[in-house]
């Protein structure tokens, strides 16, 4: 049966925990070796300075930007095994390309799963 969740709501209160979650400083990587790729392709030093980037272009996406199945496809990931995850292609303006981001929430923390320029798979 389709099922048409998550709603432009549902997804606008997901975007709303995530960036208050990173604002409380509760971000986590929910597989930190294989961020590790993606943030070298993103020029970011350390492991910890992506937080900020990320909230910041959490302020470019929105619910029209939502990339992902629906109903939310489900880790696998130990760390978050079985939370719904989050994901979203859009236009950044602030790195100037077509990006992908992918997350999940549990327990008021932001659980970084991906984040690397669009691969044009969408």
């Amino acid at each position: 049966m389709y099922s048409n969740r998550p709603s432009d709501g549902e997804l606008n209160k997901k975007i709303k925990a995530a960036k208050t979650a990173l604002i409380s400083q509760n971000g986590i990587y929910a597989n930190l070796n294989k961020a590790m790729g993606e943030l070298y392709e993103l020029e970011i030093e350390s492991p910890n300075q992506i937080w900020k980037l990320i909230l910041e272009l959490l302020d470019e996406i929105s619910p029209k930007d939502y990339a992902g199945i629906r109903p939310p496809q489900r880790s696998y990931e130990k760390t978050i095994e079985n939370r719904e995850l989050f994901a979203f292609c859009w236009d950044s303006l602030k790195l100037g390309k077509k990006m992908y981001i992918k997350f999940a929430l549990k327990k008021n923390k932001y659980y970084y799963v991906s984040l690397h320029k669009s691969k044009d798979r969408l």
